[in-house]
């Protein structure tokens, strides 16, 4: 018995020292074109660590015809290369709304009648703290993945982002 529970601990605990994070909470902006398609862009970004190696990161943003959500849930993980450069993956959705006669960019004459869609994202990237190296406290993260549309929107693709955020603490 004393075994199996010296086991669940030593598993446990090499799964979370594995993970980690160099911050708690940070704001910026992000772009990119991924989540939702041609409908998605960039806006203003925001990532807080609920525990651990677990993350969500948000994105609001739109443009003079649309307005979009995404919201994800991410695991981050050390890379092991340099100080505050973390790698994760993560999964969430995008909604979004746009209005009468948004013009698709791809289809030369097919315009959209007002309404919202919903989409699906994966992600993978880099997240990189620069505090540890350069004493500022302001970090960068690099990511791509899949987006498929689910309502509204049938548009799969591959996109990735920028993001440029402020580190709270």
């Amino acid at each position: 018995m004393i075994k199996k529970y010296t086991l669940a601990v030593l598993f446990v605990s090499s799964f979370l020292i594995g993970f980690s994070q160099s911050y708690q909470t940070a704001i910026g902006v992000k772009g990119g074109g991924y989540g939702g398609g041609h409908l998605s862009g960039g806006g203003i970004n925001f990532k807080h660590f609920l525990s651990g190696p677990n993350a969500i990161e948000a994105t609001a943003g739109g443009g003079s015809n649309h307005f979009h959500l995404q919201v994800l849930y991410e695991w981050q993980k050390s890379t092991g290369w340099a100080d505050g450069l973390d790698w994760y993956l993560g999964i969430g959705g995008t909604i979004g709304t746009w209005r009468t006669g948004y013009y698709h960019p791809v289809h030369d004459d097919f315009y959209y009648n007002s309404g919202f869609y919903l989409g699906a994202n994966g992600v993978i990237g880099l997240d990189w703290n620069l505090e540890p190296a350069l004493g500022v406290p302001i970090g960068l993260a690099l990511d791509a993945g899949p987006s498929i549309g689910i309502i509204n929107s049938r548009l799969w693709g591959w996109g990735g982002g920028f993001a440029i955020r402020y580190i709270i603490k």
